[in-house]
């Protein structure tokens, strides 16, 4: 048997349960390498030991704090001291054969430029010794100071593959360099193939019933001035909906994609609406049920995503470009709603009860076209690291 290849996977975890399904589909699509492959991932809040060691996951030795990065000086260190970390199921960078990056999101202006500066260090490093750094599938941009296309522009030409999810990232990706390379590649959210898998956490539901999954990235205080008013108005307009919805017979669930900040805002949206809160912690059972849903209305990408890929009727509330052009691939561009606002959300929710059956059936057409486009990703890496 050949040697397995050290394979980290960047940008994922365990508490967001979209960053959870792309940690969930980096390893289905690493089964069909023709070498085995062992699992590398860093040590974070979001990514406790016990989680990772189910995995059977190898633990990356690096240090990063602020402006400081010892990862490379670690990697340095003695054959023999790297053995002994080895024992420990410890690996240096030196170690990792490949990296994914899966952030899905995490590259533009909008966070810090040390962040994107490391990354493309990173990318030059691996490049250099001849080892291959791929981006999954995800958004980017924008890049509008020099400083921030500098690093992009390290990035473009260093990366062995950069999967681009939509055509807005591929413009900001051509802000900094106009002519892209052939390894930069436009293909679509890659967990779109996942397949659902019921369990014990599913909560018996006695009639038809719509998923509600809010995301609070979308009214925070740190990412909004006004966040106070936007998350009053952001309330009402969910509530809206519910209660429109349960006049139609239609029981109403919200959907926990987070953690306990979105449970907040769950709560508070049931506190006006007959919502019942459902949190689910494995992500394949969470994408089980909302594939049971008559249709969806989330605010979380992969929410949306996960009943788009089951045939299932979406509303998409956006606060970025990557939202247009998801629920786009899916046919489904005209039921994303940028202005969240109850007239608004209401306008939307009518069109799609009008349309429903229709829709279910063309969005399920879209889902297997989008399955077929990961497969072809999936070659097209195999390729470039072979």
């Amino acid at each position: 048997m050949s040697k397995a290849l050290f394979v980290e996977i960047k940008g994922v975890q365990f508490r967001n349960k979209g960053a959870y399904l792309m940690l969930l589909a980096s390893l289905e699509g690493l089964k069909q390498l023709p070498q085995p492959t062992e699992l590398v991932l860093s040590p974070g809040p979001n990514l406790p030991y016990p989680e990772r060691a189910r995995l059977g996951a190898w633990q990356k030795l690096s240090y990063r704090r602020g402006g400081l990065d010892l990862t490379p000086l670690i990697g340095k260190l003695p054959s023999a001291v790297q053995r002994l970390f080895n024992r420990y199921g410890m690996v240096s960078e030196r170690q990792v054969d490949l990296i994914l990056e899966a952030s899905g999101f995490a590259y533009g202006d909008q966070w810090p430029l040390r962040f994107l500066q490391n990354t493309a260090k990173e990318v030059v490093r691996f490049a250099k010794a001849g080892k291959p750094f791929v981006f999954m599938p995800q958004a980017f941009g924008p890049f509008k100071t020099e400083d921030s296309k500098a690093a992009m522009r390290d990035i473009i030409h260093n990366a062995r593959l950069i999967f681009v999810r939509d055509p807005v990232s591929l413009q900001h990706l051509q802000s900094c360099v106009p002519n892209l390379p052939d390894s930069v590649v436009l293909t679509p959210d890659f967990t779109v193939g996942l397949t659902a898998r019921p369990n014990d956490e599913i909560p018996a539901m006695p009639g038809p019933y719509a998923a509600l999954i809010p995301n609070n990235k979308v009214v925070s205080k740190f990412n909004h001035a006004d966040a106070e008013k936007m998350r009053a108005d952001y309330i009402a307009a969910f509530a809206a909906a519910a209660n429109k919805l349960a006049e139609q017979g239609m029981q109403c669930v919200l959907v926990n994609h987070e953690g306990k900040e979105d449970a907040q805002l769950c709560e508070e949206i049931a506190a006006k609406a007959p919502c019942t809160i459902v949190q689910i912690e494995d992500p394949l059972a969470v994408k089980a049920f909302i594939g049971k849903a008559e249709l969806a209305i989330s605010s979380r990408f992969h929410g949306a995503v996960n009943a788009l890929s089951q045939g299932v009727p979406c509303i998409a509330t956006s606060w970025s470009h990557k939202y247009h052009a998801m629920m786009s691939d899916f046919g489904m561009g005209d039921y994303c709603v940028a202005e969240l606002s109850e007239q608004n959300l209401l306008h939307a929710l009518q069109q799609l009860l009008d349309n429903k059956d229709t829709l279910a059936s063309e969005v399920k057409q879209k889902a297997a076209a989008l399955k077929q486009q990961n497969a072809a990703m999936w070659q097209r890496l195999y390729q470039s690291i072979n």
